[in-house]
């Protein structure tokens, strides 16, 4: 089975592309969005590849005759005379042909192109079968907490914020926490603002600086939005020290169109673009930009611990930063932020826009300490950075639960009961002074 890569404008044309290319039972592994286009990611059999048969290289005692008779004319000073095995000339002489001049770049172009697919494919593979892993976990889990949660259904005032929860795609340990410390408040406005002061707590606020002077590379998965962040970063940098003390390094970055979209976003803030495809060129780009306040390195999304590696050993004083969307999923964010081999200065997060489903990295950050530098709310290079803290992400993951229509309707159920309480409390005022008048009379 193989990895083949699609590109189209948008996912209907891509699945009838997979299937016009590759028939109706091909397996679609997954799709993103990648420079405005869709990419799928599809599986396919393939069939085993034709072994041709060795060449004839002629018969070895013929070899050692012709060989021997070359040997003895040029002792006696005569023209050697050629072998009569010439196969593998011809195979020379078409060798000669493809690698020759502009052949020998497609041809490198090609086997880095594929070099990049594969390795990609398996990162994919390898991210699916631990997502795989840790959903059978997660169910597990969820079939051992729902007979206690059944048990203990909690106050009837709270009890949409628990259906909410059990709702929303919170990891099962997480939201087993976060019911049992509403389940017994009797106000759901109350219930809402102790969950989120708790979340809040229990996450902390570490905040990292914004990179402003060094050199700073910028890694993570593929699609996690490096890129645009980078383009923000350099944008925000350029308008309080000058563009011309900004510069971009588009290290390693193979996908195609990559170089053109940086060239493109580092165009609109003024700030110089250059490009380095191995650690010896960036070592000298880094020495010559050494006057520049501020270098910033955007990396490829595959292989993230070897480049990102390659990185820092060009230069001792590198700081890496980890951008994630905000709806990674938890296998992802702990495969980065635990690698004992990685250490990140901050963690960015991206996406925030479009997706409000951060409760893997919400429930991370509750067991770990991690600095958070900043946080990205839209696509547009034009649209500036905010400082991340604890209460963005939460305020995020707060506002997925949709507990604002739940308490409007609280709140005209109580005003309307308040109302009719005042007209029956006007009603009995009114036959209590009548019965007090007849009584008079």
């Amino acid at each position: 089975m193989e990895l083949k890569r699609i590109l189209a404008k948008d996912i209907r044309r891509a699945t009838e592309k997979a299937v016009a290319l590759y028939g109706k039972d091909v397996l679609f592994v997954s799709n993103s969005r990648v420079n405005g286009m869709t990419e799928v990611i599809v599986a396919v059999e393939v069939e085993p590849e034709h072994i041709q048969p060795p060449a004839n290289l002629g018969d070895g005692e013929q070899f050692h005759s012709a060989l021997t008779s070359s040997f003895k004319a040029l002792t006696n000073g005569a023209t050697a005379t050629a072998a009569p095995v010439v196969e593998d000339q011809e195979q020379e002489q078409d060798q000669e042909i493809i690698y020759n001049g502009k052949g020998e770049v497609q041809t490198a172009t090609t086997l880095a192109n594929n070099e990049r697919d594969y390795i990609r494919g398996r990162e994919i593979v390898d991210l699916v079968r631990d997502e795989l892993s840790a959903i059978r976990k997660e169910f597990k889990l969820a079939q051992r907490v729902a007979m206690y949660q059944s048990n203990h259904m909690g106050h009837p005032a709270v009890k949409p914020l628990i259906s909410a929860l059990s709702e929303a795609s919170i990891p099962v340990s997480l939201r087993t926490l976060l019911v049992d410390h509403v389940r017994d408040m009797e106000d759901l406005p109350t219930a809402k603002e102790a969950l989120q002061t708790q979340l809040v707590n229990t996450m902390g606020e570490h905040h990292a600086k914004l990179p402003q002077s060094g050199i700073h590379a910028i890694a993570g998965p593929a699609g996690a939005g490096k890129t645009t962040m980078v383009a923000k970063l350099a944008k925000a940098a350029a308008e309080r020290k000058g563009a011309e003390n900004i510069a971009v390094i588009s290290y390693c970055d193979q996908r195609a169109g990559a170089w053109s979209q940086i060239q493109m976003l580092c165009a609109q803030s003024g700030v110089d673009c250059l490009r380095a495809n191995n650690p010896e060129m960036l070592t000298t780009l880094l020495a010559e930009l050494g006057p520049r306040t501020l270098i910033l390195i955007d990396t490829p999304g595959v292989e993230v611990a070897t480049k990102t590696h390659e990185i820092v050993g060009c230069a001792p004083n590198i700081e890496c930063h980890l951008v994630l969307p905000a709806d990674a999923a938890a296998t992802t964010v702990r495969k980065y932020l635990l690698d004992p081999s990685l250490e990140w200065k901050s963690l960015m997060v991206a996406r925030m826009d479009e997706s409000n489903q951060p409760w893997p990295l919400i429930q991370f950050l509750c067991e770990h300490q991690v600095p958070l530098s900043a946080a990205s709310d839209s696509p547009l290079v034009t649209a500036t950075l905010r400082v991340l803290s604890a209460a963005n992400l939460v305020n995020l993951a707060i506002q997925s639960l949709e507990l604002d229509d739940v308490l409007a309707k609280n709140n005209a159920l109580i005003q309307e009961v308040a109302t009719e309480n005042t007209i029956m409390t006007a009603a009995q005022a009114l036959v209590e002074r009548m019965e007090k008048r007849a009584h008079v009379n």
